[in-house]
């Protein structure tokens, strides 16, 4: 296992706070008049110079957070609909840019993790659901699902993600065709899921089975 994420596991091992990012769309939605693709959203802007400069900005706040306080931080990349359905609907094309832009968004999450000072940066491998995370009429079983996360899972692996994240799953059959996926690149993986205010994933399974 890398040292860095050997390092990663004994911080929270040992219950201490780990500083995350979060809000990355909504902050560049509403922090900046930047135009974002309905369908791969953030991840869209890679590649553009006014994209990653307020991409840039947004992690680099998370980051001096971290340091000032300091705690060691995780930035997750911005790819949350950086899969084929999104990015076929964007025009884009399937697998290879997929790959792409996956891998364009771990290396800019490298290239802002060079530039930090401070205490440790981790890199987490975001991945979203097939459809939205708040419904369930697009979410695919477990086989279908394996299938599908695979090619930005591997992507994600192959460019130096630290950990992988599948991030606000509605549905278990989806997260565990997802987990599937993640597991096959050997990184460790972390899911998260959707949940109604009884603890209940939105497919009805009870978060505690």
């Amino acid at each position: 296992m890398p040292d860095v994420v050997s390092d990663l596991l004994v911080a929270v091992a040992a219950g201490g706070p780990v500083l995350t990012d979060g809000g990355i769309e909504t902050r560049i939605m509403f922090e900046t008049d930047l135009p974002m693709d309905p369908h791969v959203q953030v991840a869209g802007l890679l590649g553009e110079a006014a994209g990653e400069q307020a991409l840039g900005a947004v992690y680099r706040g998370y980051l001096a957070a971290g340091r000032s306080a300091g705690l060691p931080v995780v930035i997750g990349t911005p790819t949350f609909r950086a899969s084929a359905r999104y990015t076929e609907r964007a025009g884009l094309g399937g697998a290879a840019a997929v790959t792409r832009l996956n891998h364009a968004a771990v290396d800019f999450h490298r290239s802002l993790r060079r530039a930090a000072a401070g205490p440790p940066v981790w890199i987490a491998g975001v991945l979203g659901p097939a459809g939205d995370a708040y419904l369930l009429d697009a979410a695919p079983g477990a086989d279908e699902a394996a299938d599908y996360h695979r090619t930005q899972a591997d992507a994600l692996a192959e460019a130096g993600a630290d950990f992988l994240y599948a991030a606000t799953f509605p549905a278990v059959g989806e997260a565990i065709g997802a987990a599937r996926a993640m597991a096959a690149t050997g990184l460790p993986f972390v899911v998260s899921f959707v949940v109604d205010e009884a603890g209940t994933v939105l497919d009805g399974t009870p978060l505690a089975a």
